[in-house]
């Protein structure tokens, strides 16, 4: 083949993969600029119908995330490899998912969020999506899943009651 032709094709080619390219990126600066325009929604969405404590958000280590286009809040219980999922609905309406390690999605609960000028009906509506991730989270974590205690082998050990554990000023233990 002749190169002059060969040449030809080769500069078509970097012409199509530079055009291909500018395009790709500026789809995905699209996208990018959809989801933080999403997310900063969602955010103050939270910010009106929720107030969780700095602790409550500690623990449950909130994030902020899109999901198949719409935008979620995932809270992480890691000792449980479980994320809940709470989703914005219409009217101030919220659905919490529980999804947990290789299962599908389940829905736990609706809630109505609270009122924006109202902080204590923001305080109930976040309490009540954490009582809801700590009773699932307690009932699964029921008897059946304790880990297995070695028994002892001695009957001294076994016959003598424990000594229950009693606490002092600011939680300390007195003695066991």
């Amino acid at each position: 083949m002749d190169q002059s032709l060969v040449d030809v094709f080769e500069q078509a080619r970097k012409v199509v993969a530079y055009a291909d390219r500018t395009i790709a990126e500026e789809e995905a600066r699209r996208r990018q600029s959809e989801r933080e325009s999403l997310l900063q929604l969602l955010g103050a969405r939270i910010e009106d119908a929720f107030d969780f404590t700095s602790k409550e958000k500690l623990e449950l280590q909130p994030r902020l995330d899109v999901q198949d286009g719409i935008g979620v809040v995932e809270f992480v219980v890691r000792s449980q490899r479980t994320i809940f999922l709470l989703l914005p609905r219409e009217d101030d309406t919220w659905t919490l998912q529980v999804v947990e390690d290789s299962h599908k999605p389940q829905v736990l609960d609706e809630f109505q969020g609270g009122t924006k000028t109202e902080q204590a009906s923001r305080r109930l509506a976040a309490a009540r999506i954490v009582t809801a991730i700590g009773n699932w989270v307690q009932d699964l974590k029921g008897p059946h899943s304790l880990p297995n205690t070695k028994q002892s082998s001695n009957r001294r050990d076994r016959d003598e009651p424990k000594p229950e554990l009693t606490y002092g000023t600011m939680g300390k233990f007195l003695g066991y």
